[in-house]
C-alpha cells in the first residue's frame, strides 16, 4: 500500500471526518477548553486548528476541488498538519 492510496482511502476519509467532527463539537460545546484569556498563543493556534478542521471536513466528505492549489490545500496531510500544529501550540501554552 502506497502513501497516496492510504491518504485517498476510505479509512483516512473516515478518520478525517471523525477528528473534524470531534474537535468542532468540543470547541462548540466547551470553548473554555482553550482557556479563559486570549493570549498570542491562542490567537495563533485557533486559526491553525480551525483551518485544519475545515480541511479535514473537506477531505472527509470526499470533495476534491478542480483547482490544483485548492486540492493541495484541502488535502489530508495539510489538514492533519494544521490540526497537529494547533493542538501542539495549545498544549505548549499549558506547560
Amino acid at each position: 500500500m502506497t502513501a497516496r492510496s492510504f491518504l485517498d482511502g476510505s479509512f483516512s476519509r473516515a478518520l478525517s471526518l471523525t477528528v473534524a467532527t470531534g474537535l468542532s463539537l468540543a470547541l462548540v460545546i466547551y470553548p473554555y477548553a482553550l482557556g479563559n484569556n486570549m493570549d498570542w498563543v491562542t490567537r495563533t493556534a485557533l486559526p491553525l486548528l480551525l483551518f485544519g478542521i475545515s480541511g479535514a471536513f473537506v477531505h472527509g466528505i470526499g470533495y476534491e476541488p478542480d483547482n490544483r492549489f485548492l486540492r493541495a490545500l484541502f488535502s489530508a496531510p495539510v489538514a492533519w498538519l494544521l490540526i497537529a500544529l494547533g493542538i501542539a501550540l495549545l498544549l505548549m501554552r499549558r506547560v
